[in-house]
């Protein structure tokens, strides 16, 4: 066998070398994508967005529809509210320690009448829809099985504003447990607001659940239930 010159062979041996280097890192960089494929919080945040999306351009459209009258509006809003909305965790945030006291009755009570404030306080609104536009700017795992997407509300006139979705992923999959607009929370508002309340009604749940309904006894609150029936 023909023996290379020394210096070829340093040649091969250094090309070599440098070929296989460039493989393993090549090798190093597909196996850590495919970690990351396999990793499910590598999509959360994505997923995420995609949810918050999708759950913006239906409200989007229930708003920009001319067809819709005010109590056929409102059931739309509960509908989007319940199904984008884990209302069973933002009702037990706001709740806070007052959650544990409550009885289970109160609890039951507190959570249907908890919607239909949300309805009651937000569906007045909702015929004011001046064109604006909701711009995704992208979304981020945060825990286990929780995500932040953030966004800015483009208005046509003025200056956009910041919003904050936060996500937590469960059995039936995406659901929004916060909002937060320019900095300010919503579920710690009404946690603060709530909390006032029971203070001022002898510390107890039972003090906020008979303001509650005096505050969502309007008629059209509890016709817009979503059901076919009450419509």
């Amino acid at each position: 066998m023909t023996r290379l010159p020394e210096v070829t062979q340093t040649r091969v041996l250094t090309t070599w070398r440098r070929t296989m280097l460039l493989l393993s890192s090549v090798l190093l960089v597909l196996a850590m994508m495919a970690a990351m494929a396999r990793n499910p919080l590598a999509d959360d945040g994505q997923e995420a967005a995609d949810f918050v999306r999708g759950f913006s351009d239906q409200a989007l459209t229930m708003l920009s529809d001319e067809t819709l009258d005010s109590q056929a509006r409102t059931r739309e809003f509960r509908r989007l509210l319940t199904a984008g909305f884990h209302l069973e965790v933002i009702g037990r945030f706001v709740l806070g320690r007052h959650w544990r006291r409550a009885s289970e009755s109160e609890r039951a009570e507190f959570g249907q009448l908890f919607e239909d404030y949300i309805v009651a306080s937000y569906a007045r609104q909702l015929g004011e829809y001046g064109g604006e536009q909701l711009v995704i700017d992208g979304g981020r795992p945060k825990g286990k099985s929780g995500a932040i997407v953030s966004s800015r509300i483009i208005r046509r006139q003025g200056e956009p504003f910041r919003v904050e979705w936060r996500l937590r992923r469960g059995g039936e999959g995406w659901r929004i447990i916060d909002v937060v607009v320019e900095g300010v929370s919503m579920a710690v508002t009404h946690r603060s607001e709530f909390s006032s309340v029971i203070a001022s009604r002898g510390g107890t749940v039972g003090g906020l659940l008979e303001v509650l309904r005096s505050k969502t006894a309007q008629p059209e609150v509890h016709a817009a239930t979503g059901s076919d029936e009450a419509s």
